[in-house]
């Protein structure tokens, strides 16, 4: 036995070379005696040589070749790995026979054909074995993904596609046929980048990824990356499933829309406000800049709500605020607060920025709203406060902007008023 293995480890890779790894190189020797051993115990049932042929060595199943589910698992790699192994164990039998017996008597020919029978023997039982193991595995496999709800996909290490479930060509626009052998960016995938660097990194690190994908309009999706590892353990392939989270996604925005924008029109509400005025006033903080609150509140809004009716003057409202927006550029915050109350956060902004902003929004009240052919004059007062001058705090300043607008209801008109530390 020993001189028939000897120098197995180092022949081994060069005979099989499906399988590499010192493990790898360990579990060949290993199989390599048992496959000589069963049939050793062949040879010494001493049957009659025309039944020798239709033993089947080891009933045909792999386990009698410690072949366990770690290693197996239907593998054809694997299959056709034994196969190597047996033609090369039979070869070494067969030399080392002929180099012992130095000439073969009858009786050596006929051991040696029951020996080749036994061997095909162990061919003819175990190898199709693996097949027909791996075949069913394969079909098992591919009806539990195509009945699955969730798109899968199986990608090799470098991420081209081994098996494709139907829903993930269509995601594509591709027929399936065309899918195979052609990486994401390939396809030219909107994502296929992001797929891509999952896939690296669940072979990199050989760890499970969670990550969530924007796919065209208006698919979302919540997709899983998981390895799968050869019998060398290294990462052969990646198993990815999508699960279709548009809805979800778009609840959650709703929600959120609901929780932050005022539903009459549109604009950020008191919540969301305040929200990006602590950020601002921290990115001030940081950058050292500067920025204004302006505070915007109607005279004569009570009583066109009562000339109007509450439909009407919600329309009015509409109005107000289609207006003020004309005035505020895209990196600035427009929110109603309450009512008829307003505010703006005018980022980067100085008292001359502040004071040219309210003096347009000024002339631009002068103008009457029209409502169901009614003329609607309102009266703005409006009251600014700037950052760091006027507050140490968002609580502060927004306090404060109500002080300076509370003091322009002494004045005559539309009017705006800036802070001052005599208003406290």
């Amino acid at each position: 036995m020993e001189q028939l293995i000897g120098g197995w480890g180092e022949a081994a890779p060069k005979t099989v070379p499906e399988l590499q790894g010192n493990d790898c190189r360990s579990l060949k020797k290993d199989q390599a005696r048992e496959m000589l051993e069963l049939v050793t115990r062949n040879l010494d049932t001493s049957l009659p040589k025309k039944k020798s042929a239709r033993i089947a060595p080891g009933n045909g199943k792999s386990p009698a070749l410690g072949l366990d589910s770690a290693h197996s698992s239907g593998d054809l790699q694997l299959g056709s790995a034994i196969l190597q192994m047996i033609r090369e164990l039979r070869a070494r039998v067969t030399r080392a026979w002929g180099c012992a017996q130095r000439g073969l008597t009858e009786k050596d020919i006929d051991e040696l054909v029951r020996f080749n029978e036994a061997i095909d023997g162990l061919i003819a039982n175990l190898v199709p074995g693996f097949s027909a193991h791996s075949e069913q595995d394969t079909r098992l496999i591919e009806t539990m993904l195509k009945t699955s709800i969730d798109p899968a996909a199986i990608s090799d290490a470098n991420g081209e596609p081994r098996f494709i479930e139907m829903g993930i060509a269509d995601l594509v626009n591709a027929p399936i046929r065309n899918v195979f052998g052609e990486t994401p960016l390939e396809l030219v995938m909107d994502l296929a980048r992001e797929l891509l660097d999952a896939i690296t990194t669940t072979v990199a690190t050989g760890e499970a990824q969670h990550r969530e994908f924007h796919h065209g309009v208006p698919f979302n999706f919540d997709c899983q990356f998981v390895p799968v590892f050869n019998h060398c353990n290294e990462v052969e392939a990646v198993i990815k499933t999508s699960r279709k989270i548009t809805e979800r996604k778009q609840t959650d925005f709703q929600a959120w829309q609901n929780a932050s924008f005022d539903t009459l029109t549109g604009l950020p509400n008191r919540r969301l406000f305040r929200d990006r005025l602590e950020q601002t006033f921290l990115e001030a903080q940081r950058e050292s800049s500067s920025f204004a609150l302006l505070l915007i509140d109607f005279d004569r809004f009570k009583q066109a709500k009562n000339q109007l009716g509450q439909e009407a003057s919600a329309r009015l409202l509409e109005q107000v605020a289609e207006r003020i927006k004309t005035k505020v550029r895209a990196i600035d915050t427009f929110a109603r607060l309450e009512g008829e109350e307003f505010m703006l956060i005018l980022k980067k902004t100085g008292s001359d920025g502040a004071r040219k902003v309210a003096e347009g929004l000024l002339i631009s009240f002068e103008h009457a709203f029209e409502i169901d052919s009614q003329q609607i004059q309102l009266s703005a007062n409006m009251g600014l406060t700037l950052f760091p001058d006027d507050g140490e705090n968002i609580d502060e300043m927004i306090h404060n902007a109500h002080r300076a607008k509370d003091a322009t209801k002494r004045l005559e008109g539309q009017q705006f008023q800036f802070y001052e530390s005599w208003m406290a």
